[in-house]
């Protein structure tokens, strides 16, 4: 989960499941004006400017 108040997105967190981010997310988003976001990673994935992402 990451905030979107400085150019660098800061992470606030890392987590096993799409639930707990979720949780997360509704307890801290009001201290964020733009808000936390939350997207799913395969871990051992990295991103590739030819292919998008390989593994």
């Amino acid at each position: 989960m990451c905030q979107d108040e400085t150019p660098h997105n800061t992470i606030l967190g890392v987590f096993e499941t799409e639930a707990e981010a979720s949780s997360l997310a509704d307890e801290v988003q009001d201290r964020f004006p733009n808000g936390v976001i939350y997207f799913s990673w395969v871990v051992g994935t990295s991103y590739d400017e030819g292919t998008r992402y390989s593994t």
